[in-house]
């Protein structure tokens, strides 16, 4: 049987048994249609392989397996899910192994083969794309392969804006899918994909074998020029969407559509925008590295340079996104920390973008990436202080903005410890509101009797920066 069979039967044998199961099993007990559903999988898999039949020890474990499944017709106990799983796992790994040897290895194998049944729809997707690749059914084949990539990923970006932005959610909430797909809930596709992993594993099961490469080494299946360029024009589509929806009421402050708030569109989607950006720095390493087809193209260099041009306007976005919402709820050192990754993931993006252009190797971009990192990382540990930071805007807006401003939040201030202190004198010694001055005085006085306990060295607490804090506290207060 040709491959191009061999995948066409096995795809169809899981999506009988697939739809079967949803009639079933969906939201039913154990027992009649359990014993049922389990010797039609028997069935099936011995279809799909013919030469379990041809095999002693596996026609055994198949028989195995259907006596389990008769069993849940019985009663209803655990053990037969067990057996069963266990005998139709080992009869379908019997012809690709050397045979059996004794049960505790098999059970070492059947395990280690319920644990990486997970990646079989990934790996099915691979050979799936390399075999339409090889084998084209009058083109069709390699048209779908082509299709896949930016079909999938512009659906994947789609979904990442639904989630950050609230005028493309309510357009594609108009679109009212449920009209037509009130039967799709998440409990039945979460019930399909589970489903779905043991399956797999049943009709395609791993192979003990080492199998011969079909392709040569650094090439993907599905990557191709064409699908490269399909998928890099319509995700520079969907980008621009994003993009001119952020220019037009984001950056320019235009009226927003009735019943969308400033704050719901400027403090959504700051993180779903930085993984969008991430996926789209790691579509281009993958798709056009150096050496491979897709890179020399230069119509693709032209349309990655303009995905990657919009994909920093993205992470201003999503760094304006982070700003507007500490300016409505106050900074904190998590909201820093994102500000100063946004910075990393642009950085990233313009390298990932240089190395294109210059051809430079995937080392001199780990290693520019990782010194980029460390700088960021020995900053924050030795120079800027996030906490002191944080606690030093939070007070100074609140000063600034008097009475009519926020709230100070000073349990959050208590917890950033000795950070807070000197910001904290400072704002004790410059407000005139009675009971913000005895806040900050009673914070202020935790605070140092903290860093004075710290200081002292008898816990080993003693740091610079700590007696640097204590030595600035004492000069605002007089006590030199």
């Amino acid at each position: 049987m040709s491959i191009r069979h061999l995948y066409r039967t096995k795809a169809v044998a899981a999506l009988a048994l697939l739809l079967l199961g949803d009639l079933l099993l969906f939201q039913c007990e154990v027992g009649l249609f359990t014993g049922l559903y389990g010797l039609a999988v028997v069935g099936a898999v011995a279809f799909v392989h013919p030469r379990l039949l041809r095999d002693r020890a596996a026609t055994v474990a198949l028989g195995l397996a259907g006596l389990s499944a008769l069993s849940l017709i019985e009663e209803r106990q655990s053990l037969p899910f067990l057996l069963f799983f266990t005998c139709l796992t080992v009869a379908v790994a019997l012809p690709r192994s050397a045979g059996f040897d004794d049960a505790l290895r098999w059970a070492g194998r059947v395990g280690l083969l319920g644990l990486v049944a997970v990646a079989v729809p990934f790996r099915d997707s691979y050979h799936l794309l390399a075999a339409f690749e090889r084998r084209p059914i009058r083109g069709l084949g390699r048209r779908l392969a082509t299709l896949a990539l930016p079909l999938f990923g512009g659906l994947v970006f789609l979904a990442l804006f639904a989630d950050a932005n609230p005028l493309i959610e309510r357009v594609l909430a108009g679109l009212d899918p449920g009209r037509w797909l009130h039967f799709l809930t998440g409990d039945r596709v979460a019930f399909w994909i589970l489903l779905s992993i043991p399956l797999g594993l049943w009709l395609r099961p791993f192979g003990l074998r080492r199998r011969r490469k079909t392709r040569p080494a650094g090439e993907w299946p599905g990557i191709t020029v064409a699908s490269v360029g399909a998928s890099l024009t319509v995700f520079n589509l969907v980008f621009a969407i994003e993009n001119g929806l952020d220019l037009f009421f984001l950056w320019s402050g235009a009226d927003l559509p009735e019943g969308v708030t400033l704050a719901d569109y400027a403090h959504r989607g700051a993180y779903p925008l930085i993984v969008t950006a991430l996926l789209a720095g790691g579509f281009v390493l993958v798709a056009l590295r150096p050496g491979t087809a897709t890179a020399d193209v230069p119509r693709l260099r032209r349309l990655v340079v303009l995905w990657i041009g919009q994909n920093l306007l993205l992470v201003a976005s999503s760094a304006r996104r982070t700003l507007a919402y500490v300016d409505a709820y106050g900074m904190s050192e998590w909201r820093f920390a994102a500000l100063v990754w946004m910075a990393l993931v642009a950085l990233g993006l313009g390298l990932v973008c240089w190395r294109l252009l210059t051809g430079r190797s995937g080392r001199w971009l780990i290693n520019a990436n990782a010194l980029a990192a460390g700088l960021a990382l020995g900053t924050c540990l030795l120079v800027v202080d996030p906490a002191t930071v944080t606690a030093e805007w939070n007070l100074s807006r609140a000063l600034a903005a008097g009475a009519s401003g926020p709230s100070v939040d000073w349990c959050y201030l208590g917890r950033l410890g000795p950070a807070a202190l000197v910001p904290a004198i400072r704002f004790e010694q410059a407000t005139e509101d009675p009971e913000l001055k005895d806040a900050a005085a009673r914070l202020r006085q935790d605070l140092m009797i903290d860093l004075e306990e710290a200081q002292t060295g008898a816990t080993g607490g003693w740091t610079f920066r700590g007696a640097r804090r204590l030595a600035a506290a004492r000069a605002l207060l007089g006590q030199d």
